[in-house]
Parts: C-alpha cells; sequence; structure tokens
C-alpha cells in the first residue's frame, strides 16, 4: 500500500473511531436521562451530568454507577 493509501486509510480509521465515540456519549447520556431526575448532555468529549441529589444517587442507585460500564 502506498503513503497515501495509508493515510487515505489512516483517516478513514480515525473518522470511524470519532463517530463510535460520538454515539457511545449520546448513548450514555441516553442511559442516565432514561433514571428520571438526571438531565444529562454532551459537551465536545464529554457527558455531563446534572441532578439534585446526584452524588447522593449515585451512591445508593448501582444502575447510575454502571452508566458505560462494558466487560472488557
Amino acid at each position: 500500500m502506498s503513503a497515501t493509501g495509508m493515510s487515505v486509510a489512516g483517516e478513514r480509521a480515525a473518522r470511524a473511531g470519532e463517530a463510535r465515540a460520538a454515539a457511545l456519549r449520546q448513548g450514555l447520556a441516553g442511559e442516565a436521562e432514561v433514571l428520571g431526575g438526571i438531565v444529562a448532555r454532551v459537551e465536545g468529549e464529554e457527558v455531563v451530568l446534572e441532578g439534585r441529589g446526584l452524588l447522593d444517587r449515585w451512591i445508593r442507585d448501582a444502575r447510575l454507577r454502571d452508566i458505560g460500564r462494558t466487560e472488557l
């Protein structure tokens, strides 16, 4: 494969990775909002969660703690 071909393939892989990461962030925000009482939004590369008593709820509610966790 030529250097140009490798560059194009690398760019394509980077775009695919960025798209997958964006979809994952949107999915995480959606999972959080399903729990109710939580507002979730994507800001750049971060998922921001807001809600009254969020820390206390995170401690008590395993569903909130497990958002985004995957088995490796």
